[in-house]
């Protein structure tokens, strides 16, 4: 964990040059619900889809209705403290490190992530960190379902990705406007959803259309062809050769063979 942080300072200390942070931390990530994917893991994750979340107070949305994997929830008693300063509010998660460039944003709170020490050892009650969906949190470190958690840290900015009754009271309820579209797949205006221009990366197989890797940031390059985009299942992080503990971790009709999901 000690690595881990250190090793996401020099990402965040840009980072804050040009965004205002507003609640960091170190911790754990696990999960409890799934809307692309309610059968995951083993468990039936349909019921915590139904579940109203904290950030809308008065329209009273549930998970299935705000229809994103990327909402995360939060330290429940700092959020319930001001609901109008972190909901709806983009989160930077890093895990190993290395920042993970799916449009996160706040919208509901967690018990379990208010108390307990952030180095350990993990207590399924009370550590600190954020709540996801098993494939968010899937997609970030594919232990998540051997685990049932894993190491990450964050920050909370003050970039408005989700409109909420309690942080925009009389705006329509929704992603905002302009500010990308934090949908299951990731924000974009390119053809690969997660890996535009501005996108974290380590070669430029990992940049959609022409973009390419430049200091880890997928970035336009006049002079370069670019890639294309591999091929992809419908389940991002339960691919061919991703790990997994049953067929149910693995994508389409693909099956789970000593631990890796398979043909």
């Amino acid at each position: 964990m000690k690595g881990q942080i250190t090793a996401s300072l020099g990402f965040f200390a840009k980072l804050a040059l040009s965004q205002s942070v507003i609640y960091s931390g170190s911790g754990y990530g696990t999960y409890y619900y799934d809307i692309q994917h309610p059968q995951s893991c083993g468990q039936d994750l349909s019921v915590a889809n139904t579940g109203n979340v904290e950030c809308s107070q008065f329209i009273a949305l549930n998970l299935n209705q705000i229809n994103s994997n990327n909402l995360v929830a939060m330290n429940h008693s700092l959020i319930a403290s001001n609901l109008a300063q972190y909901c709806g509010r983009q989160v930077v998660v890093s895990v190993n490190g290395q920042p993970s460039s799916t449009p996160f944003f706040i919208g509901d709170g967690c018990e379990r992530c208010g108390t307990g020490s952030s180095t350990g050892p993990w207590n399924p009650n009370g550590a600190p960190g954020l709540d996801f969906s098993f494939s968010a949190l899937s997609a970030l470190n594919s232990n998540a379902c051997n685990n049932g958690h894993i190491d990450i840290s964050w920050q909370v900015l003050d970039t408005t990705l989700y409109n909420f009754d309690t942080n925009a009271p009389g705006q329509p309820e929704g992603p905002v406007s302009g500010g990308g579209n934090p949908g299951n797949g990731g924000g974009s205006t390119c053809t690969w959803a997660g890996h535009c221009q501005g996108a974290s990366c380590s070669s430029d197989n990992d940049c959609s259309d022409s973009l390419v890797c430049n200091s880890g940031v997928c970035s336009a390059d006049s002079g370069s062809s670019g890639s294309t985009p591999p091929a992809t299942c419908s389940w991002e992080g339960h691919c061919q050769g991703a790990s997994c503990s049953s067929d149910d971790d693995c994508s389409d009709s693909l099956v789970c063979n000593s631990g890796k999901c398979s043909p």
